[in-house]
Parts: structure tokens; sequence; C-alpha cells
């Protein structure tokens, strides 16, 4: 079972999955400030009318690793990204948990 540690309390965010077998127990850790940062700066610069391309938000691995284990939603599977469904019920729950890492809604 893993586990998904993040606080945005004081404008820190840690992400650390932490998975536990009951025998041995591995961890792993991503700095993510860098991604927070990204997603601020994109916001700032809004939509590239040039490109007609909009990013929606910057998803560190831990994250994507969160929403896989409780939601069963692989966004690295390329059938995940053709799926308008799977598609909408992440940008839900990026929505709703994750709303830091929004760029454009």
């Amino acid at each position: 079972m893993s586990k998904f540690k993040h606080d945005v309390g004081d404008g820190e965010l840690e992400g650390l999955i932490e998975f536990e077998d009951g025998l041995r127990g591995a961890s792993v850790a991503q700095d993510i400030k860098p991604f927070l940062q990204e997603a601020k700066e994109e916001r700032e610069i809004g939509f590239n009318r040039k490109t007609h391309y909009r990013k929606f938000a910057s998803i560190p691995d831990v994250v994507s690793i969160e929403i896989m284990e409780k939601w069963g939603i692989n966004i690295h599977n390329p059938e995940t990204i053709k799926d308008k469904s799977e598609m909408n019920k992440f940008k839900t729950i990026i929505k709703q948990h994750y709303p830091y890492l929004l760029v454009s809604s």
C-alpha cells in the first residue's frame, strides 16, 4: 500500500510516496517546487493563441503515481490519453485535489 504526503500549509509543498509491504519499506521522494513554479509562471503567461495549445497542468511523477494508486488512472498510458471519459475524471481529480498544479482550467 502506498501513501502520499503533501502539504501546502506554509507555501512549501513536499511530495513523498512510501511503499510498505510489511516486510521491508521503500520510499521515493520528489521535489515538486519546480512544478509549482512552472505552473505559476505559465498561469501568468496565459494561453498562447499562436500555437492553439492550452496546457492544463504541470504534474509531477509523485502526483501521477498517487492518482494511479487511488483512482486507477494512469496518465502515462497512451490509451488513457485517448479516452475522453478517463481524461475528464483525471481533470476533475486535479481540480479538486491538486489545484495548485493547474495552469488553466
